[in-house]
């Protein structure tokens, strides 16, 4: 398979995993035309991991890396890296400005197994102790 080929299954691959609604792009694409010269893309990233879960958000960009996936459509260039898109797999961003505060919003993103609670040998956020 050439690079060409690759790298037009690993943007076929980011787009299947990722949807973006026709809303999010939109909004997306206003926000990217706003920031003029200092951004061409879209990143979406994904941190945290503890108790809390994973947090899911999206900043400007002025250049990929040969480890980012690209979704470009004629009007918005997104890019996430490999580690992020794996937090992604199925998610939807979508923007709603239902109510005082629009947003975009990560819909069936990546969730960590619930664990905690309980006594001695409990894993993970708010496991108990043994006592002591």
């Amino acid at each position: 398979m050439t690079v060409l080929a690759q790298t037009e299954n690993m943007e076929e691959s980011a787009k299947s995993l990722l949807q973006i609604t026709a809303t999010a792009r939109t909004k997306l694409a206003e926000l990217l035309a706003e920031a003029g010269d200092e951004a061409s893309a879209i990143r979406v990233f994904v941190s945290g991991g503890g108790c809390g879960g994973m947090a899911y958000g999206m900043t400007y960009a002025d250049q990929s890396t040969d480890y980012d996936h690209v979704i470009e459509t004629p009007e918005l260039k997104v890019v996430v890296d490999a580690v992020a898109l794996n937090f992604l797999h199925g998610a939807e961003i979508d923007f709603t400005s239902d109510g005082p505060n629009p947003a975009f919003v990560f819909r069936n993103a990546y969730q960590a197994p619930k664990t905690g609670g309980g006594g001695c040998g409990s894993g993970g956020c708010g496991g108990g102790g043994c006592g002591r």
